[in-house]
C-alpha cells in the first residue's frame, strides 16, 4: 500500500490527497525535513500527520515513533487535537496514545505518548529543562522528549520572531539530525523560508507553486467554504 492509497483508506468520505501532500510525505519518509507553505484550509495538518501514521502502519524503523505537534495557541492545539482524534478513533487507533498538553489540558506532562498535541511553550520548556507542568525537582526529566521524535511546528508565522520563533530555530539547530521535522506556515515570505532553510540542516521547501493542479482545486474549495 502506497501513501496515496493510505489517504483513501483513512478518510471514509472519499477525500483524495493533494499532490503536494504526497510530496511532503515522500520527503519526510526519505529522511528529509520540510518547510511547508500552503494556505489555511488546504490540508497542511494531514500533510504533516499522514507520513507518521503511514510509517507506523508499515512499521518503518527509519521513521520516529513519537510525534509532537506544536501550535502557538491553546485554542488551535485543542481544535486540531479534536479533529485528528475523531479521525484516528474511527480508524481504530489506540485512544490512550493520543494526548494533548496545552496547559488547559494536561494529559501527558511527561510527553510519553505516541501522539502529543501541545502548545509551543509546553514543547520548548521541555527542551530547556523547565517543563511547565512539572516541579523544579523534575526539571530535567523531559529534556530528551524531543530527541528522536517527529516534530511538527504549525502556524509558524504566528510565533514571536524574537522569542518563541528564535528559540524554536535554536532548538532545531541543536537537535540537528536527531529528529525529523515539519515546519508549516500559511504566510511566511519566500525569502524568510530560504533563510530558514540555509540556517537549518537537511530541509526542503514545499509550496503550491510547483503544483498547479492543487492550486486550482484548493482555490475552488476555499472559495466554496468562504
Amino acid at each position: 500500500m502506497n501513501i496515496e492509497e493510505y489517504y483513501k483508506k483513512t478518510f471514509s468520505d472519499g477525500i483524495v490527497s493533494y499532490s503536494y501532500q504526497l510530496a511532503v510525505a515522500k520527503k519526510l519518509l526519505e529522511g528529509k525535513n520540510v518547510i511547508l507553505q500552503v494556505p489555511t484550509g488546504a490540508g497542511k495538518t494531514w500533510a504533516s500527520i499522514m507520513p507518521f501514521l503511514y510509517a507506523r502502519e508499515l512499521e518503518l524503523d527509519s521513521f520516529p515513533e513519537k510525534m509532537i505537534y506544536s501550535l502557538p495557541l491553546r485554542t488551535l492545539a485543542n481544535s486540531i487535537y479534536e479533529d485528528v482524534f475523531d479521525i484516528l478513533k474511527k480508524n481504530g487507533y489506540d485512544e490512550d496514545e493520543i494526548k494533548r498538553q496545552t496547559g488547559e489540558y494536561s494529559d501527558d506532562p511527561y510527553f510519553e505518548k505516541d501522539i502529543i498535541f501541545s502548545t509551543i511553550d509546553q514543547t520548548l520548556s521541555n527542551f530547556l529543562c523547565f517543563p511547565l507542568p512539572l516541579s523544579p525537582r523534575q526539571a530535567n526529566i523531559n529534556a530528551g522528549a524531543l530527541v528522536g521524535s517527529y516534530l511538527v511546528f504549525d502556524e509558524f508565522h504566528l510565533l514571536d520572531s524574537g522569542l518563541s520563533m528564535a528559540t524554536t530555530i535554536g532548538t532545531l539547530k541543536m537537535l540537528g539530525n536527531l529528529c525529523r521535522c515539519c515546519i508549516m506556515t500559511a504566510t511566511l515570505s519566500g525569502d524568510f523560508m530560504y533563510s530558514l532553510k540555509s540556517t537549518l540542516d537537511n530541509y526542503e521547501i514545499i509550496t503550491l507553486d510547483d503544483f498547479e493542479v492543487d492550486k486550482s482545486r484548493i482555490r475552488s474549495f476555499t472559495s466554496y467554504r468562504k
